[in-house]
């Protein structure tokens, strides 16, 4: 049998993520279930050493961030703000909690994919929202946000919450998809289509996030992220120079 995780180790990081994906429900059997959770493991952190490098670049940058992200700053409260900066920080910090919560979220809606569950215990959450510095050669407005489609992703504690409040609406039976992240519009306060999810449960190494434009796997929008400094909508609204996005880019590790 093949180790899956000593050939990602070697480098071949997309052709194992794509053939563990191609066995399904088959990496939760044993002894495949502890190769396929060691490269799932190595996959976020190097996710979560790539955000470590990329949120301290963006300071520097004079990236500003949370700005943008009400539609009305009048229209929010000191408390309402503070309350979401604690629920969707710039980087999460993972606490003693966090296995309780993924438990009891699995224990509502079954068996998360590999990718998410270790998003979970390797990084936690992440919150990008925000805008680029405005100078006399560019100006960037919320819409500029909405394009740059900045990189959120909830904490499990969070989605759990969220969770337990659809099925209290009886929400959650029609649409079984758990969120992951809001979508481009929604993030800078406009209203949007829905937020990204992926359908559960799901007894698979990775998934498909739906409603996001890649129409690619959670793990593949990650790469799609980093490749673009955070900021996958760079790809077609890049306003960085090539010195800046250099810098926010240089030395990520490919995952």
């Amino acid at each position: 049998m093949t180790n899956f995780y000593h050939v990602y180790q070697q480098g071949f990081h997309q052709e194992v993520c794509d053939e563990l994906v191609a066995l399904g429900e088959k990496v939760f059997m044993s002894p495949m279930y502890e190769d396929a959770q060691a490269v799932a493991q190595a996959v976020m952190q190097r996710v979560r050493y790539n955000i470590g490098l990329i949120v301290p670049r963006l300071h520097t940058l004079g990236y500003r961030f949370g700005e943008g992200m009400w539609g009305s700053e009048d229209e929010v409260s000191p408390e309402e703000r503070l309350m979401f900066e604690k629920d969707v920080p710039i980087f999460g910090v993972l606490t003693e909690n966090t296995p309780i919560f993924i438990q009891k979220l699995e224990g509502l809606i079954g068996s998360l994919p590999l990718s998410l569950l270790h998003w979970y215990q390797e990084v936690g959450c992440v919150n990008f929202v925000g805008l680029f510095p405005s100078d006399e050669k560019r100006v960037f407005h919320r819409q500029d946000g909405c394009d740059v489609d900045p990189l959120l992703i909830y904490s499990v504690e969070l989605v759990y919450k969220m969770v337990l409040g659809y099925k209290e609406g009886n929400v959650w039976e029609k649409d079984p998809t758990l969120p992951v992240s809001p979508d481009n519009l929604h993030k800078y306060d406009y209203s949007g289509a829905g937020p990204y999810v992926i359908h559960m449960p799901c007894k698979a190494f990775d998934a498909p996030l739906l409603k996001e434009r890649h129409n690619t796997t959670f793990i593949n929008y990650l790469r799609i992220c980093m490749q673009w400094g955070g900021f996958p909508g760079l790809e077609q609204h890049n306003k960085l120079s090539r010195e800046e996005f250099t810098f926010l880019t240089k030395d990520v590790l490919p995952f």
